[in-house]
């Protein structure tokens, strides 16, 4: 059977801590797959909310059910819908609004869910065995009667077309990239940005919550000092790459005058290719990654440099933070939320 979408029902068992009821597919069998047990004991807000790991995207939804056997007399239950990231290659925004349309059959399959006699009582007897989904532990009419509704739900989250066939072609992947000097912090910024993700996997923060869904997409795009070009994974040449650009990140060693000069090159490198390719401007998020929180933030030099001002005037979207991006999480986020709200 295909694990290109996956339902999955999980709750918390009091005693041995976060564990599945049932699922369309083994979960231990999916390569890829998030790690359920690990959102469902970050997570205690009751309702909807993105997440996104690298091989899949998923939209799930935390409820509670009444239960005179559970201490506190409540059940916490998380309702999983993923589907593989290959699906979302048309940018980011298209890809927030679909996994958001979910958020409601969610709600609506939770509430039925609610309405199932013995279902409580069920979550009790993990206890007693070792293998195989607790439902296989139900009366058969409580099994039929959960089925019925599980596969009513999986129907009406899945697409409708086939799921052997990508929504959209390469041709019109948007990558957000990542350039900069060697140790200018690069690879720091972008696992930064993952935990910052997964920090903030319950938050309502628009930023945030497209935030979650763009990660696959945000690459650090190679530099060749020989030819003066850059490479990223997917496409054969420079040209590519930009023409698929939907935001571009500059980061450099604040302390460091080279870091920041070679950093310049590069952007004009990219500028004059713009130009040359006739392509639409995007946003240029420019980061002085600080290595000590009381380091100079060079602003004025920094923006005679890039010329920021001339741009603006000239309508572009481009804007300079400087941020120690080992620590300044909020500082991070400030900055990729100027970005997010500049492509929309």
């Amino acid at each position: 059977m295909s694990a290109d979408q996956i339902l999955t029902l999980s709750y918390f068992d009091q005693i041995i801590g976060p564990t599945i009821f049932y699922s369309s597919e083994l979960i231990e069998d999916v390569v890829g797959a998030p790690d359920l047990d690990r959102i469902l004991e970050f997570v205690e807000e009751e309702g909807p909310f993105i997440f996104a790991a690298r091989k899949y995207q998923t939209v799930n939804h935390l409820f509670y059910v009444d239960s005179k056997f559970a201490r506190g007399g409540k059940e916490l239950l998380m309702i999983s819908y993923m589907i593989k990231t290959a699906f979302f290659k048309d940018g980011i925004t298209d890809v927030f609004k679909y996994l958001d349309s979910k958020g409601p059959i969610l709600e609506e399959f939770a509430e039925e869910l609610k309405e199932l006699d013995d279902l409580s009582s069920l979550l009790h007897m993990k206890k007693r065995f070792k293998d195989g989904y607790i439902l296989n532990y139900g009366d058969e009419k409580f099994k039929d009667a959960f089925l019925e509704i599980f596969n009513k739900y999986f129907e009406k989250l899945t697409p409708k077309y086939r799921v052997e066939t990508p929504i959209k072609n390469r041709k019109i992947i948007k990558k957000f990239f990542i350039v900069g000097t060697p140790e200018s912090g690069k690879k720091t910024l972008l696992k930064n940005i993952e935990f910052i993700q997964f920090l903030n996997i319950k938050s309502n923060d628009l930023a945030v919550r497209i935030l979650e869904v763009i990660i696959e997409n945000i690459e650090i795009l190679n530099y060749n000092e020989e030819s003066c070009e850059f490479g990223c994974k997917g496409f054969n040449s420079f040209d590519e790459c930009l023409t698929h650009a939907q935001g571009i990140i500059l980061i450099f060693k604040l302390s460091d005058k080279k870091s920041i000069l070679d950093t310049k090159n590069m952007f004009q490198i990219i500028e004059d290719k713009f130009l040359e390719k006739e392509l639409a401007p995007i946003p240029i998020l420019i980061i002085g990654n600080k290595f000590d929180i009381d380091e100079d933030n060079k602003k004025e030099y920094i923006h005679s440099l890039f010329e920021i001002e001339k741009l603006k005037e000239k309508g572009r979207r481009i804007r300079y933070f400087p941020i120690k991006v080992l620590e300044e999480d909020q500082r991070v986020m400030k900055s990729l939320r100027w970005m997010i709200k500049n492509i929309l």
